[in-house]
Parts: structure tokens; sequence; C-alpha cells
């Protein structure tokens, strides 16, 4: 199966009230899992907005923050590794094992 990445967070903070850029965001919280079967991985990052860039939350180019986050931070490959170092490490056998007596 192949491993399937979603943008799974996407939270635009905005400037307090009283401030000149009052309601703008000024950063957004982006974070992506990656599923492959059973086995799930995620990572997040805040991307702090400057100049041009602060704008309504509504306003803002999401495609192009939460891919450079992801592309910046060489997400991809990080979730591959972290699911591919899941499905080698031992699980709990979900059998039961029956305890031997005390000799």
């Amino acid at each position: 199966m192949a491993i399937e990445y979603a943008f799974s967070r996407v939270e635009p903070n905005v400037i307090c009230a009283g401030q000149p850029d009052e309601g703008k965001a000024c950063s957004v919280v982006v974070g992506m899992t990656a599923v492959d079967g059973d086995h799930a991985a995620y990572v997040d990052t805040t991307v702090t907005l400057t100049g041009a860039a602060i704008v309504a939350p509504e306003s803002l180019d999401l495609s192009a923050i939460c891919n450079g986050a992801a592309d910046d931070g060489d997400w991809k490959v990080n979730l591959a590794a972290q699911i591919a170092s899941q499905k080698t490490t031992p699980h709990t056998w979900t059998g039961v094992a029956t305890p031997p007596s005390v000799s």
C-alpha cells in the first residue's frame, strides 16, 4: 500500500485586538499526517507570516503556506522514514500466552 499524505491541521493565528493589523493572520500552524495501512505518523510546525503575507485569514494562500512548510521540512521523506521504522519495530503479539506453573 502506498503512503497517503494529508494536511490534517491548518490553524491561522490572528493578531490580537487593539494592534495595528488586528484580525489579520500573523502565523499558521500546519500539520501533515501520513498513513500506510495500520501505520501513521504526524508532523507540524508554525509558519510565521511577515510583510504582505499578513492578510485576513480567508485571503491566505494556504496551498503555498502548507506545501512550502512540507517542502522546507522534507516532511514526506521524514514521515515515510517514521512509518518504515514503525513497520520494523517489534509489536506485542495479540494471541494468548499461557504462563507456565511455577516450579
